[in-house]
C-alpha cells in the first residue's frame, strides 16, 4: 500500500506542458523518420537541388514543431522558476530541455542554411553554363558568319580562277 509523505507540489498545468511536449516529441520523431525516407531515396553522396530541396521541406517542418515544443519548454521553465526558483532540481531540469532543444533547433537551421547554399550554388552553377552556351551560341554566330564571307571570298576566287583559266586557254587556242 502507498503512503502519502506529503504534500506535492507542482506546477500549475504542469502535466499539461508534459502532454504538449509529449505529442510534439512524437511529431519530432514521425519527422525524423521522414527525413531519413527523403534522404533514403537519394544516393549518399547526392547533392542534387531534387533532394536538397526535399529535404529542405522536411527540415522546415522539424524547424517549425521544435520552435513549438521550445516555446512550451520555456513556459514550463518559466513556471518552474516561480514555483521553485532557479535553483532548484526541476527548474533545472527544465532549464537542461531548454538547453537542449535550442542547440537541436539551431542544428537543424544551420542544416537548412547549408542545403540553402548548397541550393544556390547549383542555381549559380545553371547560371554559369547558361551563360557559357550563350557565348557558344555568339561565338558559332561569328564563326557561321566568317565561314560565309569565306564561302563567298572562295567562290570568288574559284570564280575568278576559272574565268583566267578560260582566258588563258583562250588565248592559247587563238
Amino acid at each position: 500500500m502507498a503512503y502519502d509523505i506529503g504534500p506535492k507540489i507542482g506546477i500549475e498545468g504542469e502535466s499539461e506542458f508534459r502532454a504538449a511536449i509529449t505529442n510534439i516529441n512524437q511529431n519530432i520523431k514521425t519527422l525524423g523518420t521522414e527525413m531519413k525516407a527523403v534522404t533514403s531515396a537519394y544516393d549518399r553522396n547526392d547533392q542534387s537541388a531534387e533532394k536538397l530541396t526535399a529535404q529542405n521541406e522536411v527540415l522546415n517542418k522539424q524547424i517549425d514543431a521544435q520552435k513549438e515544443k521550445l516555446a512550451k519548454l520555456n513556459e514550463g521553465l518559466t513556471e518552474a522558476t516561480k514555483a521553485f526558483g532557479e535553483n532548484d532540481n526541476r527548474t533545472l531540469k527544465w532549464k537542461a530541455s531548454v538547453n537542449t532543444a535550442t542547440a537541436d533547433l539551431n542544428k537543424m537551421e544551420r542544416q537548412l542554411s547549408q542545403n540553402n547554399e548548397a541550393l544556390e550554388h547549383i542555381d549559380d552553377g545553371l547560371d554559369e553554363a547558361g551563360d557559357g552556351m550563350e557565348d557558344l551560341g555568339s561565338q558559332a554566330e561569328n564563326t557561321g558568319g566568317k565561314l560565309s564571307a569565306m564561302t563567298v571570298a572562295m567562290g570568288n576566287l574559284i570564280s575568278a580562277g576559272v574565268e583566267a583559266a578560260v582566258s588563258a586557254v583562250g588565248e592559247l587556242v587563238s
